[in-house]
């Protein structure tokens, strides 16, 4: 029997001040204020969205408002606003919307880099992505 898909839904008119880190994928419809990460599936900013902060998925589309780096592992879709360094490791997909303030690169593929703890010095989300998970 096959396992469906865990999701979970961050709703219009939420407010969530912290980070925000999933082992599966989830669609933000609120303003989230610090980084949003998932280990793995979809990470959906959608259209509504705002995120004042970093964020880094598996699978990323952004059609909302991303104030920060987005780092896509597998997959990136835009076409909403990003206003940072924009870092893909898969494929890219820019859509007719996509309004972009930052640069794009292309990076090595990788596994997922659980956050760091408080203190702890990081140069760029290039260099936090390019750290390998322990198995």
């Amino acid at each position: 029997m096959d396992i469906p898909p865990i999701f979970s839904l961050l709703r219009a008119g939420m407010s969530v001040h912290g980070d925000l880190v999933s082992d599966h994928g989830f669609t933000c419809l609120a303003l989230v204020t610090g980084n949003v990460g998932a280990s793995r599936g979809l990470l959906h900013i959608a259209a509504g969205g705002v995120v004042h902060g970093n964020v880094d998925g598996e699978h990323v589309i952004v059609d909302g408002v991303v104030e920060g780096d987005v780092v896509g592992r597998a997959s990136l879709q835009i076409n909403g606003r990003v206003k940072g360094r924009i870092l893909y490791a898969g494929t890219i997909r820019l859509g007719p919307n996509a309004a972009l303030d930052g640069t794009i690169a292309r990076i090595q593929s990788v596994g997922y880099a659980a956050p760091h703890k408080e203190g702890a010095a990081i140069d760029s989300p290039a260099a936090e992505a390019q750290i390998p998970t322990p198995c």
